[in-house]
């Protein structure tokens, strides 16, 4: 197959690119509810001509062979939108109310897409087996990860090699971040009761304050991290939720919490397990207090086959030019549930650039999040050049 360049791209699928993009934006779904998504790449499969299948409820698995028999290589793009109100203003909004594609799946979906049209058009130029899975349920853990691998999508023909390319606001189109081992981190949740004893506002020694424990636990926390934590190692603990209290003038007799922990190492990871019960168990006794305490692990850190990684990093800088991957020092610390995939089969998970030069971008989950249109010739470009380098990859290295 000819070398793949951005402006053949172009040429080919600008205009399909930002038309089906446009409308899975406008037509987000929230996990476990991605039935219009499914239906639409569906018909979308059918037009081109591949062979698909429905998984895991809501998702589907596109396969196609080339010219012969080889390695195969499986591609995640996931599918599903967060419960958040858009604010971008864009002539393309979303018309579900309360539903956004807010951190690009509707981009993965497209280029997913393009990369089958090219694949399909040009078969009889490249050899081997690819597998295009469309996620459902990235948003909302255990993920839809998971049950498509429980059902077979490494199977038949067995994965030899994965990748996902995520977008990435805070890169400009035509630049792509990766690095080699771990590249994002394990995503925990955490619950948190405090239980005191409600009473008169202006009598607080006649009951317990859970809204002062909660003060003192929410402090103390800070310090998990910041005195008890290598400052070498990768940690964050992160209360994003709180309610307690009913008026006023009551003392409040039960506040509840809910927060994420992110970890790369799982040393690190349990430790922090246990240094939180500590410190409910501490200060809920010194007030007099109890608590409830539900820790749950969630997506495991992503890694990436430093084979794979450093083969990947050659070959797009070699076709795309100097500065097309910026090889970061240190993992991100969100996380996503293609480190399911990455346990099981060598990958590599990059970012891939959808900012904007014109106007201020946004963080992923945020509700004026955009996609640069300009990025996805860039994104189907890199993902197709990705993908035909690993169907001729060697053995991967080992974790």
């Amino acid at each position: 197959m000819e070398t793949i360049t951005v402006k053949w791209i172009e040429e080919r699928l600008d205009p399909y690119l930002r038309s089906t993009y446009k409308h899975l934006h406008q037509h987000p779904e929230l996990s476990k509810e991605e039935v219009g998504t499914q239906r639409f790449i569906q018909q979308e499969l059918d037009r081109i001509g591949i062979e698909h299948k429905a998984m895991a409820d809501t998702g589907v698995c596109a396969q196609i062979t080339g010219s012969a028999p080889g390695r195969t290589v499986l591609m995640r793009c996931d599918i599903d939108a967060l419960p958040i109100e858009e604010d971008t203003g864009l002539d393309y909004s979303s018309l579900n109310p309360g539903v956004m594609h807010a951190c690009g799946h509707d981009a993965h979906t497209t280029i997913g897409l393009a990369i089958l049209t090219i694949l399909k058009e040009h078969r009889s130029e490249w050899q081997g087996t690819v597998k295009i899975m469309f996620q459902p349920t990235e948003e909302a853990q255990p993920g839809g990860a998971k049950p498509m691998i429980e059902e077979g999508i490494l199977e038949n023909p067995a994965v030899d090699a994965a990748l996902c390319l995520h977008t990435n606001p805070y890169l400009k189109p035509g630049v792509f971040e990766m690095k080699p081992g771990y590249m994002l981190a394990n995503t925990d949740r955490v619950y948190v009761s405090l239980i005191g004893k409600g009473g008169h506002a202006a009598a607080p020694q006649q009951g317990i304050d859970a809204i002062a424990m909660a003060g003192q636990f929410v402090t103390g926390v800070q310090s998990i991290v910041s005195r008890q934590t290598s400052p070498l190692d990768h940690a964050v603990i992160t209360f994003g939720t709180i309610s307690g209290g009913t008026a006023s003038n009551v003392l409040c007799g039960r506040v509840d919490l809910s927060g994420t922990v992110r970890t790369i190492r799982t040393e690190t990871q349990e430790d922090i397990i246990s240094k939180l019960e500590a410190l409910l168990k501490s200060v809920t006794e010194f007030w007099g207090g109890t608590y409830e305490y539900t820790y749950s692990k969630g997506y495991p850190a992503s890694w990436n086959d430093p084979a794979l990684t450093a083969a990947l990093t050659v070959s797009l800088t070699e076709t795309f030019g100097e500065g097309t991957v910026a090889v970061n020092e240190h993992p991100y610390m969100s996380g996503d549930d293609f480190s399911v995939v990455a346990k099981e089969v060598p990958s590599v998970f990059m970012y891939w650039g959808t900012g904007s030069s014109d106007k201020e971008n946004f963080p992923w989950h945020n509700a004026q999040y955009h996609v640069n249109l300009d990025a996805l010739k860039h994104g189907a470009a890199a993902g197709l050049h990705c993908i035909l380098e690993l169907l001729q990859t060697g053995k991967a290295g080992q974790a």
